[in-house]
C-alpha cells in the first residue's frame, strides 16, 4: 500500500512538474526563432504574405521568424511536417483555402483530419476572385455574360489554375448560381492559364485577385465583377458579383495560420494576438493591398467558427457538382 502511494505521488509530482514547464514555456514564448511552414514554393502568394507578416511578426514578437518553404505532395509535405510537430509553438503553417478546406472535401484519401489534427490560431488576410474575360468576347457586364453563356451552353472555357483550387470551385459555384454552363479547363498554375486567356484560347475565368491585378490594370483582360460582398480596395470601380445581379454571391480565398494539436492556449492567445495587431500595422495594409490581400483581424475561436460555417458551405458545391475523388 505504501508502495502505490509512493507511485501515486511521483506520478502527480511528476504532472505538476510537466505542467508548470509548459506554462514557463508559454509565458517565455517565443524565446527562439520560429518558424512559419509554407506548403509552396517561393514566389507564389501564400509565400509572399507570409513573408511580409513574417517581418513584422519579428518585430512584435522580438524574435526571428523564418518563412520556409516545404512544398511537394499538393501540399501535404509541408502540412504533415506541422502536424508531426511539437506542439510548442516554434512550427506553424501558413496556409487556407486551397490547403486545409477544399482538398479534405474533394479527397477521400486526406491524411489529416483538420478538426482534429490541427490547432486554429489566426486568420489574418484574404482575398477575392475576380471574374475575368477575354477582351475580344463581345460582353461587358456579368448579365451580359450570363446570358451569352446560356445562349452557349458548354461553348465558352473557362479556366482553373488546378483541380481543387478556388477558382475553379468558385467556377462551379457561379454556375451553379445563374443556371450557366461553362466547358472547365484545369491547368497547372494560375500563369500558364492567365497567359492562355490573353490568348483567346479559353475565355473566362474566376481569378485569384494576386496574379490577375497587372493583367486587369494593363487592359490585356477584363474584369466584370469581384466575388466578395464588397468592393475590393484595388479595384474600386469593379461591382460585386451580388451588386452585378448575382443575389447573394460571396466568395474570398482566405489565408489561416496552424499549429499541431495540443497547443497551449497561452501560445495560441500570444500568437493570435501578434498577428492581429500586425494586420492592423498601416505598413502591413500597404503591403498586402499591393499583392492583392486585404487584412482580416479574428480570434482563434472565430476563426475556427468561420472555417466550420466555409466547411459545410463548400461540401454542398463540391456535393452538388460531384467533385468527390
Amino acid at each position: 500500500m505504501a508502495r502505490f502511494t509512493d507511485l501515486l505521488v511521483a506520478a502527480a509530482v511528476a504532472l505538476g512538474l510537466s505542467v508548470a514547464a509548459t506554462s514557463v514555456r508559454a509565458e517565455d514564448y517565443p524565446s527562439r526563432p520560429v518558424r512559419i511552414v509554407v506548403a509552396y514554393p517561393a514566389g507564389g502568394v501564400i509565400d509572399l504574405l507570409s513573408r511580409i507578416y513574417a517581418e513584422a511578426l519579428g518585430k512584435e514578437l522580438g524574435q526571428t521568424i523564418v518563412v520556409e518553404n516545404r512544398f511537394g505532395g499538393d501540399g501535404t509535405i509541408g502540412l504533415m511536417e506541422v502536424v508531426r510537430s511539437e506542439p510548442d509553438g516554434y512550427t506553424i503553417l501558413s496556409d487556407g483555402f486551397g490547403g486545409e478546406l477544399i482538398p479534405p472535401l474533394m479527397k477521400s484519401n486526406f491524411p489529416v483530419d483538420v478538426q482534429k489534427d490541427l490547432t486554429f490560431i489566426a486568420r489574418p488576410a484574404e482575398f477575392a476572385n475576380v471574374v475575368v474575360i477575354n477582351k475580344d468576347l463581345p460582353v461587358n457586364s456579368v448579365e451580359e455574360l450570363i446570358a451569352y453563356a446560356k445562349e452557349r451552353p458548354g461553348e465558352l472555357n473557362v479556366a482553373s489554375s488546378g483541380t481543387a483550387t478556388s477558382d475553379r470551385l468558385t467556377a462551379e459555384m457561379f454556375m451553379q448560381a445563374t443556371g450557366t454552363k461553362f466547358t472547365l479547363v484545369p491547368y497547372k498554375g494560375a500563369a500558364a492559364a492567365l497567359q492562355d486567356m490573353t490568348a483567346g484560347v479559353v475565355q473566362v475565368m474566376f481569378a485569384n485577385m494576386p496574379p490577375a491585378m497587372g493583367l486587369i490594370q494593363a487592359g490585356s483582360i477584363k474584369a466584370l465583377a469581384v466575388t466578395s460582398n464588397y468592393r475590393m480596395s484595388q479595384l474600386p470601380d469593379v461591382p460585386t458579383l451580388d451588386e452585378a445581379g448575382v443575389e447573394g454571391f460571396s466568395m474570398t480565398s482566405w489565408n489561416g495560420i496552424f499549429g499541431p494539436k495540443d497547443l497551449p492556449q497561452e501560445i495560441i492567445d500570444r500568437l493570435n494576438a501578434a498577428y492581429v495587431k500586425t494586420s492592423q500595422s498601416p505598413e502591413v495594409r500597404e503591403k498586402l493591398s499591393k499583392i492583392g490581400y486585404e487584412p482580416v483581424s479574428q480570434t482563434a475561436t472565430e476563426f475556427r467558427a468561420f472555417y466550420d460555417e466555409e466547411r459545410e458551405r463548400w461540401k454542398k458545391v463540391i456535393d452538388t457538382a460531384g467533385l468527390r475523388q
